[in-house]
């Protein structure tokens, strides 16, 4: 009667352990990607609307990120998201960071444009100027997206005329 008891226990914390292996590994994730959509898609809205209403939809989203933080730590789409909306709100540091950060996952040339727009933004030509020449480095297609002396720093450094 005890052995049957063990098996008995043994067997639910089996199950207990996959159901909890399946929550983490399947469910978690997928939920995290159903709020990246929905984020993605506010953060396009509040690029076109009034800075009052782009700054209230920029909250949500980031409320909706932080709240889904566990299953998307892993995805830089994350961390881009994080950082649009931190822009909206004129965090430039946090966007700054929130870049960094998706550049440990994945080394993407918008996440280098991103970043080097931000640090445009704060002061940091220097950095920017790494940022966007890197960003040329994959895709010449950036210089069309800055100018003035800025453009006359990268083109040369990313070796473009």
């Amino acid at each position: 009667m005890r052995r049957r008891s063990v098996i008995v226990l043994v067997r639910a914390a089996a199950v207990l352990a996959a159901c909890l292996g399946i929550d983490r590994l399947a469910v978690v994730p997928l939920r995290s990607n159903l709020v990246l959509r929905e984020v993605e898609q506010r953060t396009v809205t509040a690029r076109m609307v009034d800075t009052q209403r782009a700054a209230v939809l920029a909250r949500t989203n980031l409320d909706q990120l932080q709240r889904t933080a566990a299953g998307g730590r892993l995805d830089p789409s994350w961390y881009l998201l994080r950082g649009a909306n931190c822009e909206l709100l004129e965090r430039w540091q946090e966007a700054a960071d929130a870049y960094t950060e998706a550049l440990r996952i994945d080394d993407r040339p918008e996440i280098y444009f991103n970043r080097g727009m931000v640090m445009i933004r704060v002061g940091q030509i220097d950095a920017a100027v790494r940022d966007l020449t890197k960003a040329a480095r994959f895709d010449p297609n950036v210089l069309n997206q800055i100018d003035g002396e800025i453009r006359r720093r990268v083109a040369p450094a990313a070796g473009l005329p």
